[in-house]
């Protein structure tokens, strides 16, 4: 390898290493990007509005509720920017994107499915549709929405004419950059 492709190679692994690096905080996340030319834009909830979603085309509104316990939350409706969290498996690759260009980059680790007892409450009771356990809409977003730091990309099941049978949940942990050996 010459000089220059190693220079190359060096400023190309400190890039990466900054712009991936988990101590830099992202700041407020304006973008998602799911791959396969999928860009949602991300729109703020109203203060005081736990309860919005945003009715637009491409577009995913970050739920501030998460936010209080160190979490992305991003939730959309299923029969917009919401789609394409239905598409998702684990291990996928997404990216969150900040205003500043700086990007994180995570991994879907599981996906979680909840028929709703009382599907226009959000604070219905749910079935879980793998186990078949009950739970409470507060063990739900334990479940969910607390621990270790982590996105959760949320939309509703249709099922028949009912738009909000169930809610899907995909869950994905943040990429640790490792910079090639050398």
């Amino acid at each position: 390898m010459n000089m220059g492709e190693e220079r190359r190679k060096g400023l190309v692994q400190k890039w990466v290493k900054k712009i991936f690096s988990p101590k830099r905080p992202l700041g407020e996340v304006s973008g998602l990007y799911l791959g396969d030319r999928n860009y949602l834009h991300v729109a703020s909830q109203p203060s005081g509005r736990p309860e919005y979603v945003s009715g637009m085309s491409g577009v995913v509104t970050r739920f501030d509720l998460a936010s209080r316990y160190g979490n992305v939350g991003l939730i959309a409706h299923n029969y917009l920017a919401g789609k394409h969290f239905l598409e998702l498996q684990p291990g996928k690759m997404v990216h969150l994107m900040d205003g500043k260009g700086r990007t994180r980059l995570y991994r879907v680790t599981r996906i979680l499915q909840y028929q709703a007892l009382n599907p226009r409450s959000p604070r219905s009771n749910f079935i879980d549709l793998e186990t078949h356990a009950f739970s409470t809409a507060a063990e739900v977003f334990e479940r969910v929405y607390m621990g270790k730091h982590h996105l959760v990309l949320q939309t509703c099941i249709q099922k028949g004419n009912i738009e909000e049978w169930g809610r899907h949940f995909v869950i994905a942990e943040p990429v640790q950059f490792a910079p090639p050996p050398r």
